[in-house]
């Protein structure tokens, strides 16, 4: 071959050719990767859940009884704190109508006066409407300020002889005096909710029977002291249940890595990004754990407040419990329990990302 036929050599010298005199397929730029849009992740997630139906489940269902373990525990906080609240609150409507029930015997038949000052509190209102259920003979209302569109007795049309007067509502003091209050009653005894509310408990000999004074205040120590107990142990709980939670789906999302080494290896070779890999099972992961997340919250509420049913009765369990709480708190714990997958599938997405290619088609696993 002549010095003229070498395309590595210029045509009068010794010397290596420039860039400029390399033939084309020298001087040619190496194409860019494409990278997959989220769209085909997804999809090949998807897909790749599907296959391996079998140990899906398997890591679906650590997440859901991981879950399912915290919203139990979240939801027998929410129904203890109401059933006791919905105990405490029928156990001082019973005692406030047992004692006006002591004064004045059946109320059927009685007439009664109600003097109402301020917005009535549950329990108020409850003994009001068990005496309206009582079928008096004649109820009037005195009510100060009056209630927004309803009638209000004027205080000196109050009927004499009534049986009795309920003191009534969230005023701070009384405005006006019990003596004028009971003037003309057969039966002086005012129901008081309010212990430090500025009225003469002895003028004109009325009685004045108080049910949320000292009583309530040292039962309201005791709760918080119990509550605060209860909330370290739930804490611990809940911190023992996540943490099973993660390594469960860590462990299973490692033996799937393990399994595919021959695909990752594939994927690599035609061309995919180590952050291709990366999302794949980093979406998968949030798949199972969302998965998971919902049939576990579904499935620790609905066993909870029906095992809580049959102890404290279902009408007290399922009516005392506060929705409003318990949905963002169902909300809050599906949100966990996602996040909390996508966090253990870190370390084997990362792990899967950076193999080597020919390595992983070389495995036999």
């Amino acid at each position: 071959m002549s010095k003229s036929a070498d395309p590595f050599r210029t045509p009068d010298s010794g010397c290596p050719p420039q860039a400029s005199d390399l033939p084309i397929f020298q001087s040619s730029a190496l194409g860019t990767q494409v990278s997959l849009p989220f769209r085909r992740a997804f999809q090949i997630s998807v897909q790749g859940v599907r296959i391996r139906m079998g140990r899906s489940l398997v890591t679906l269902s650590g997440v859901a009884l991981g879950i399912a373990f915290l919203m139990s525990t979240v939801t027998t906080q929410f129904i203890n704190r109401a059933v006791a609240h919905e105990r405490e609150t029928r156990q001082q409507i019973n005692l406030m109508e047992s004692v006006l029930k002591t004064r004045i015997g059946a109320i059927r038949g009685k007439t009664i006066a109600v003097a109402q000052f301020g917005a009535l509190s549950p329990q108020e209102a409850a003994l009001l409407n068990r005496i309206r259920a009582a079928k008096p003979d004649a109820l009037r209302i005195h009510a100060a300020p009056p209630a927004v569109g309803g009638e209000s007795t004027p205080l000196s049309a109050l009927p004499d002889g009534a049986a009795v007067v309920l003191l009534l509502g969230d005023a701070p003091k009384c405005p006006v005096s019990l003596a004028e209050l009971t003037q003309g009653m057969t039966t002086r005894l005012v129901i008081d909710s309010k212990a430090d509310r500025q009225c003469s408990p002895g003028e004109a000999g009325v009685r004045r029977e108080l049910f949320f004074g000292q009583q309530l205040a040292d039962q309201q120590e005791r709760q918080a002291r119990k509550a605060a107990a209860d909330l370290f142990r739930t804490i611990w709980i809940v911190v023992i249940s996540l943490a099973v939670t993660i390594i469960g789906v860590a462990n299973a999302l490692l033996m799937s890595v393990t399994e595919r080494f021959r695909e990752i290896g594939t994927m690599k070779c035609l061309g995919a990004l180590s952050s291709f890999i990366r999302r794949l099972f980093l979406i998968e992961s949030a798949l199972i754990g969302l998965a998971g997340s919902v049939i576990g919250v579904l499935t620790g509420t609905l066993l909870t407040m029906v095992v809580y049913g049959f102890m404290y009765g279902f009408a007290l369990t399922f009516g005392a419990v506060s929705y409003r709480g318990l949905a963002p708190a169902a909300l809050g714990t599906v949100v966990t329990g996602t996040l909390l997958a996508v966090l253990a599938a870190l370390y084997p997405a990362r792990f899967a990302s950076r193999m080597v290619p020919a390595a992983a088609l070389r495995s036999t696993v």
